[in-house]
Formats: structure tokens, sequence, C-alpha cells
């Protein structure tokens, strides 16, 4: 475990107010509600199966476990975290888009967590579960920081069914074109962190996954991070691989695991100042010089059959992904999330409606070993 002790930093406890909900944020929940549901409709011509309106194609789904580190910082012993334990957790890996698209397009690659065997008290609608979700993406900020602008972003991607996949590749082409742009004028040819919608023609397993948006951590608010650490994912950091194949990124993590052991740190950012560090703008990356992020847990993934049809069914079919399903200690904040609640509850009803209700939450990973 990498000592903290050398870290002095003081987070603001949370308070109501922080969070300010603008006046259109309830006036676009109409609207985005249909723009998902047209989504998930073209989605649906390209599956065999229940599709999501977005992160639909995974690329690796795996079983892993969380070693959550004992002698934290009493501000970074919270929630899930607050003792040591081990506890068993799913890694599913995918692509955001909600097409089928060939692994060649710029776009964002995400992480998803579901730890299972969590106790304490949950947030509404997740009363039954046992699990805690958490979502990554492979950029420190996320692209659009108002609900209007998330929104128009998510129409350009409702097209029609004749055009999506054509206009779906340009678009990935433009987004990395215009992030490279303001990635030059904003932090310059060495900027520290990539942006989300980056070149994507290296090595998923190589990458660090940040949440963007805040959660609840808590007493206090904070950005967690998943950071690779064992030195067989450290050597695949911007390791170029061949896209060339439809399913290259899946295939690059199917053999990784053939053989190998991955290992990743948990790591979390604690928000010390509004200013710099604020809640409602997702679009702000957090300074680390404010605040740095911690270890708190190490998950280490062992060989095994990494991608497979009967894990797709048991993962991309039966289960669901939300940030909301968790504790009320991890609760999401934000007017992006917050908006997106509205996408996390539709879609389980939409995907159960066509999976014949087999969308549910794990209590055990039996079945996946």
């Amino acid at each position: 475990m990498q000592q903290t002790d050398q870290f002095v930093v003081s987070p603001l406890s949370y308070q109501p107010d922080y969070e300010v909900v603008a006046t259109t944020e309830r006036t676009c929940q109409q609207h985005l509600q249909q723009t998902l549901h047209k989504l998930s409709e073209i989605s649906s011509q390209a599956a065999t199966h229940a599709a999501r309106s977005v992160h639909l194609k995974s690329h690796g789904l795996l079983t892993a476990e969380m070693q959550i580190y004992d002698q934290l910082p009493p501000a970074y012993a919270q929630g899930l975290f607050a003792r040591p334990q081990t506890l068993p957790l799913i890694m599913r890996f995918s692509t955001v888009p909600g097409d089928i698209l060939h692994d060649k397009p710029g776009t964002p690659r995400s992480l998803a967590l579901k730890v299972v065997g969590v106790e304490g008290e949950r947030l509404p609608g997740s009363e039954d579960a046992i699990t805690q979700n958490f979502l990554f993406v492979n950029g420190a900020s996320f692209l659009s920081s108002s609900v209007q602008v998330f929104l128009n972003n998510l129409k350009h991607l409702a097209c029609s069914p004749n055009t999506s996949t054509e206009l779906r590749h340009f678009l990935a082409q433009l987004f990395r074109s215009t992030a490279h742009l303001v990635e030059s004028l904003k932090y310059g040819q060495q900027s520290q962190l990539n942006h989300l919608y980056q070149s994507q023609e290296t090595n998923l397993l190589g990458e660090t996954y940040i949440s963007q948006d805040p959660i609840m951590y808590g007493d206090y608010m904070a950005k967690i991070a998943v950071v690779p650490i064992a030195h067989d994912l450290i050597a695949l950091s911007n390791k170029p691989i061949d896209l060339f194949a439809s399913d290259g990124l899946r295939k690059s993590i199917v053999d990784f695991f053939i053989k190998r052991t991955a290992v990743w740190e948990l790591r979390v950012q604690l928000c010390t100042d509004l200013q710099t560090m604020p809640i409602e703008d997702a679009t702000i990356i957090w300074p680390e010089e404010h605040s740095p992020y911690i270890p708190v847990a190490r998950i280490t993934a062992k060989p095994q059959i990494a991608w497979s049809p009967y894990r797709s069914r048991l993962i991309d079919d039966g289960m669901l992904f939300s940030p909301w399903q968790g504790l009320a200690s991890h609760r999401p904040l934000g007017s992006v999330t917050r908006l997106r609640k509205m996408n996390y509850e539709m879609a389980k009803n939409l995907h159960a409606l066509q999976e014949n209700g087999r969308i549910c939450e794990p209590k055990h990973l039996d079945d996946l070993c």
C-alpha cells in the first residue's frame, strides 16, 4: 500500500446547498427521454439482444477482487472503504456509442465496476441489492458541462437508422479532432491528462479511468480513478493495437488474460475547494496540487476467459451498471448525473421488457467463474 500520511488535505464536508439545480434542468428531461429511447431503438436493430442506448459494445467482462486497504486516513475511510475487506466484483470494459461499431472510430472507452457484498444504507430504488456500481471513462473531464449541451450531443447520435453508422463514424472523428484543438489551446502539447475524445488506438488495459462526475464520499465529495499498477498493464500504456479487425479491442483483452494477472489501484480525490473543484461542472478537471488521488483499494483480476458469449448473456444482457445502484454514502452528484439517472431507470425498464425480466443485481459471482 502506498503511504498516505505525507498527504495532508482539508476536504469540504458535503452540504446540500452545494448542489444547484438549474431552472432548465427539469425541462430537458422529457427531451432526453425521447432521445435515449430513439438511441435504444437504433441500437436494437444492430443487436440480437436487448440494447443499451449507450455503452453497448463490451470489450472485456472480468471477475476480480477488490482489497480495501487498512489504516486509511479518516477522511478516506468512508462508505464502502470504511474498513479493510476483500470483495468480489465485475469489470466491464465498453464503448460509449449505442451501436456496435467497428473498433476503429475514436470513441471514448469506459469501465464499469460492480462490487458485490456491500453493506450499508442504500440509495432509493436499490434497497434489495448488495452491490455498489462505479462508472469511469478514460478521460479526465466530461465534454458537456450542462445538461442542455449533453442533450444536444445525444441528439446528434440519435439519427435515422439508415445513416446512423456512417454519421457516428463521422461524429467520432469530429469530436476527436475538436478535442485535440481544445486540448492544445487549453493545456498545451504537454497536457498531463488525456481528453475524453482523444484518439483511441491504444490498448484499453493501459488506460487510467476516471469517474469525471463527482460522488458523495461519506461525509465528503470526491472523484475516483482506476489506475493500472501491475508492470504488465503499465507496459500497455499508449501501446498501439490492431484495430483493423472489427473486435481488435476485445481480442487484446482476451489475449492478455489467457496467462496474465492484472492489478489496478482505486484512488480517491477529495474536494477541497468548490471554486477550483466544482460539483456542477464536470468539464473542470480537479487540480491534483490541491488534492491528490490517494490509493484506497487494490483490484486484482487473475487469468480467465475475459469475454465469451456466455458471459455476455449474463452481464451485457442480464445486468445494468448504474451509479444509482449503491450506497447512500456514494450518491452521484452533479447536473449531468442527475439527468442521466432517468436514462438508467428507463434503460432498466426497457431492457427488462426485451429480456423477459432477466435484469438483476447479483448476490454472488459463482455463475461467472
